[in-house]
């Protein structure tokens, strides 16, 4: 019978212990696990002069030139980011936001772009230092990869010294972390997902359900497309471990309740976010995918797996899949595969889900599952840190097997096996060059100079004698952490290279000026709800990055009807990019989406006098406000439900049909303009009929451009339309004076204003064709706007306004004086989670224009109140109430049998029941380790010397463990 040492003898026993105990504990091998990735990332961003918190001259102040916001961190994340920070800090509604998209279900967009925990630390810093909080706060996220991967790997292999540590860098740090760490709202999953695996884990071996159900839940909340990952991915884990650990089919079929029972609750503790989030992807283009019919093949066999070869540049946006972290996880492969002391169905498991995340990647069908049944744009293999997670592992088993009795003589050729492999993978990979490999002969013999260094330890801690065997393998740790920590910083250095990096003084442009503008606009403004938008995009979210109510939006959850209006109307919009935004519009188009300013960065604008009216100006930035806004609401006539979604039809048609059946009054408001003289450079130009060419570009070498002139028309304005393949940008010159330039039609169409020309003077529309194209077809069209006819037709309608009183993010009320009975349209998307209540009666929503949100209204004075709550929320939340009470309730009896349990075995005889007492207190001395980090309940053994010494024999495994 073991006795149990008192507090003050293991207190003894550490103050009388050796050095090498400081690296045998829990806390110090969970913290270092964290901050070794978290400083290695901050010091590899640093090597870009990434702007931070940092020693200069031996100061610590704010300093650097760059920011690591590149891509769609640029684009997306930061932006929502901010959003989120401002939320946090005016206590805003994180259900809906009115700073972008025309207003959005926020609840849906964070929960892909902005649900991390961590975004709370934001607001203890300043919003000039927003940037830096990001910084660390992604630092933060891969320090808790690493930290998570050790509480897996103790509890699963029983050890606690430093190799835990060098392993959990390893998975930190890997490819897949140094290629997308940009996708910042990724890695909280991510730093999750071995949290996940550790409870699958221990539910198969022990039966505990807890920690796996509570980090599934976390896991899907913080982002549920990596969480839909995470989900696939344990179903293979749990058949893994069940069999790997079997204890018997009675035993294997009460595991499959609890992972199915916790799966459920685990899913539906999520649910408030969730069943929003889904019901709101059902709204995008996303939702049109559909499967794809035959097998294809992306990549070439040996390209993938000559991949993992380390000091490669990472895959960031386009190319093969991040599956390297470290030519230590390669060396020790034949171990894992060929020793002895693991057990076959170890190796299986282990093989055949690493051949899982391999095959998905190359195999058409499989990627579209993995990605959750939709094609994905640029970063491809999205999934792939799963082989990095397994590959670690197995390695820290082959590790492990090693070092239990000491390394074997056999085993040291068995570490060339990986090397040697990877590289013949090398040299058969079909994109090398004549030169060499494709992958750089400096990479190739570095990362075989680090295998051999790897080796070498090894061949060193074998024939060097040291009786202390705890000593010998602190050495073999600390000689094997160091290696490892050198590699993959240099690792790091090469992966923050190949992302990049902006310019931080210049994001957000002109902002100072921007600001002061916005600041000037909001003291004049008598009105608690008001649009703005800027003539040039800086970001695809420049309302949510400057902080004012716009209509652009670029994100995953873009409502694709709203894309498609924006088409219509002659907006830049994409329905498979998910994204509509502003650059330039119409009056009308400006009066129907409620837009009552526009902003000017750039200098003076040189068109729309007529429409547009000078408010304030700030350096470069000009300030104009529309001279006949519309508010949020105002009544239509009923033919307005008439106006069918026609894409046949250019903008200024569209636009004429709407406004008449808007307004009830027949008349147009554009007319088409003929062409008065035309010229050609470098290009053949056919015409089918008006506005409809096609082109041959004569010289591939030179540009190529037409130029289209048009006469001005009396008391009205010049439109122009584009649309086409093969057009690059468009050039406005009014009389020879440049009036729009650089508008980009480059997959896009786009209307464009043309000046302020009248009778006799020229409007001049220059084309410029792509230097790729050598032919293609694109529309071309001018029409003159009435400005008689607009201001009759913007009479009508703003005469019947939706006039705020009160304006909040989810709730928002008003009156309206109605001539007749009619369709009170609302300039805001259309979706199920708006209510609309006239004179306390609620109303029956509808889409008008396909995509916008309105009710029926009678004639007279109303009281109007809008009030939103997104689809599905409060659905989720009953989901989510009753997964907790489940959660409760079942813990609830977990306990009381525990508890029947202990009184029970304390009315047998007392031998027996100090041999029980002796066996609990050495079950819960095993269970103090990495679990009791994630979960309190949850606890390891501590090794001691008998156990260490049968490990080999025992067969720890790389998924679950014995």
């Amino acid at each position: 019978m073991k006795k149990t040492a008192t507090a003050e003898e293991k207190a003894k026993k550490i103050r009388e212990g050796s050095w090498t105990d400081i690296f045998d504990n829990n806390i110090t091998c969970f913290v270092l696990s964290f901050i070794i990735p978290f400083v290695v990332m901050l010091i590899a961003l640093r090597t870009k002069d990434i702007r931070m918190l940092w020693f200069e001259d031996g100061k610590l102040s704010v300093n650097g030139n760059n920011q690591f916001l590149v891509v769609d961190l640029w684009h997306q994340y930061f932006p929502f980011f901010r959003v989120v920070r401002e939320k946090l800090l005016t206590g805003g509604s994180f259900l809906y936001s009115w700073q972008n998209g025309m207003g959005t279900n926020f609840l849906s967009l964070i929960a892909y772009y902005a649900a991390s925990p961590l975004n709370w630390i934001s607001v203890f810093f300043k919003e000039e230092y927003a940037r830096e909080a990001l910084t660390y706060i992604l630092a933060a996220k891969i320090g808790f990869c690493g930290s998570f991967f050790n509480c897996f790997l103790r509890y699963t292999f029983k050890r606690r010294d430093l190799s835990t540590v060098a392993f959990s860098v390893m998975f930190a740090l890997c490819s897949y972390t140094l290629g997308y760490y940009w996708n910042v709202m990724w890695f909280d999953t991510i730093a999750l997902f071995p949290l996940v695996m550790l409870g699958v884990a221990a539910m198969c071996r022990e039966g505990k359900w807890k920690l796996y159900t509570v980090t599934l839940a976390l896991s899907l909340i913080s982002n549920y497309y990596i969480g839909f990952f995470t989900c696939i991915f344990t179903i293979f884990m749990f058949a893994a471990s069940a069999i790997i650990d079997w204890q018997g089919i009675k035993t294997f079929f009460n595991r499959i309740w609890l992972i199915v029972r916790s799966s459920v609750i685990g899913i539906g503790l999520g649910g408030f976010i969730l069943l929003p989030a889904y019901l709101a992807l059902q709204l995008t283009y996303s939702a049109n995918n559909t499967f794809p019919k035959e097998v294809q093949w992306a990549e070439k066999w040996q390209d993938i797996f000559a991949n993992l070869l380390s000091y490669s540049p990472p895959t960031a946006k386009e190319g093969l899949p991040n599956l390297a972290c470290g030519m230590l996880a390669i060396t020790l492969l034949g171990v894992f595969l060929f020793s002895a002391g693991i057990k076959i169905r170890e190796k299986i498991a282990a093989v055949l889900m690493m051949a899982l995340i391999v095959v998905s990647c190359n195999m058409n069908q499989l990627n579209f599952i993995w990605h959750g049944f939709h094609v994905t744009n640029q970063l491809p293999y999205r999934y792939s840190f799963i082989f990095s997670f397994v590959l670690v592992a197995a390695a820290y088993r082959a590790y492990d097997i090693m070092t239990a009795k000491g390394i074997k003589l056999y085993q040291i050729p068995m570490l060339l096996i990986g090397p040697g492999a990877l590289l013949y993978m090398c040299w058969l990979s079909d994109s090398k060059t004549e030169e060499g490999f494709s992958f750089s002969d400096v990479a190739l013999r570095t990362s075989l100079i680090i295998s051999g260094a790897y080796v070498l330890i090894f061949i060193c801690m074998k024939f060097v004698p040291i009786r202390d065997k705890k000593l010998h393998r602190t050495i073999l740790n600390i000689a094997v952490t160091a290696v490892v920590v050198t590699e993959l910083s240099k690792n790091a250095v090469i992966g923050v290279e190949t992302v990049g990096c902006s310019d931080y003084r210049s994001y957000p442009s002109y902002n100072t000026e921007v600001q002061t503008v916005m600041d000037r606009m909001e003291e004049k403004e008598t009105s608690p709800f008001y649009r703005m938008e800027m003539t040039g995009t800086y970001t695809l979210n420049d309302s949510s990055l400057y902080g004012y109510h716009g209509l652009s939006q670029f994100s995953s959850s873009a409502n694709v009807s709203v894309t498609r209006l924006f088409q219509r109307l002659g907006l830049y919009g994409s329905e498979a990019g998910n994204r509509y935004y502003y650059r330039t519009a119409t009056p009308v188009a400006n009066s129907i989406l409620g837009v009552k300013y526009v902003m000017s960065k750039l200098g003076e604008m040189k068109c729309c006098s007529a429409f547009l009216e000078p408010a304030a100006t700030e350096g470069s930035v000009y300030l104009y406000e529309n001279k006949y806004p519309l508010s949020l609401g105002f009544m239509m006539d009923d033919a307005i439900l008439d106006v069918k979604d026609n894409s046949g039809l250019n903008t200024f048609e569209y636009q004429n049909n709407i406004m008449q059946k808007a307004s009830g009054i027949d008349v147009s408001l554009y007319y088409a303009q003929p062409v008065t003289g035309v010229t050609y450079n470098n290009v053949t130009i056919n015409k089918s009929g008006y506005g409809d060419y096609s082109f041959t570009v004569e010289n591939k070498d030179s540009k190529a451009s037409a130029v289209y002139e048009y006469a001005g028309v009396n008391g009205g304005y010049l439109y122009g339309f584009v649309k086409g393949s093969g057009v690059d940008t468009i050039n406005v010159e009014n009389d020879g004076v440049g009036v729009e330039s650089g508008i980009t039609s480059k997959g896009y169409s786009i209307a464009y204003p043309m000046g302020d020309c009248q009778e006799g003077s020229t409007a001049a529309v220059t084309v410029n064709f792509e230097d790729d194209s050598d032919y293609g077809s694109f529309t071309l069209v001018t029409y003159c706007l009435n400005e008689e006819n607009f201001k009759m037709v913007y009479d009508r309608l703003a005469d019947e306004q939706f006039e705020i009183t009160e304006f909040s993010d989810t709730e928002i009320k008003g009156n309206i004086t109605a001539n007749k009975s009619g369709v009170l349209y609302f300039s805001s998307p259309y979706e199920k989670g708006w209510s609309v209540y006239i004179d306390g009666e609620k109303a029956e929503t509808f889409p008008v224009l396909q995509s916008m949100l309105g009710v029926k209204a009678e004639g007279g004075t109303h009281e109007i109140t809008l009030k939103y709550s997104p689809d599905g929320f409060t659905a989720g939340l009953i989901v989510s109430g009753g997964a907790l009470l489940l959660f409760v309730v079942f813990a609830f009896v977990d306990m009381k049998k525990k508890r029947r349990t202990a009184e029970s075995a304390a009315t047998e005889p007392e031998a027996e029941t100090e041999e029980i007492s002796a066996e609990a207190a050495e079950e819960d001395s095993e269970e103090e380790s990495a679990v009791s980090d994630a979960e309190n309940v949850e606890t390891e053994a501590e090794p001691t010397e008998t156990e260490e010494n049968n490990e080999e024999s025992e067969g720890n495994n790389c998924v679950s463990g014995d």
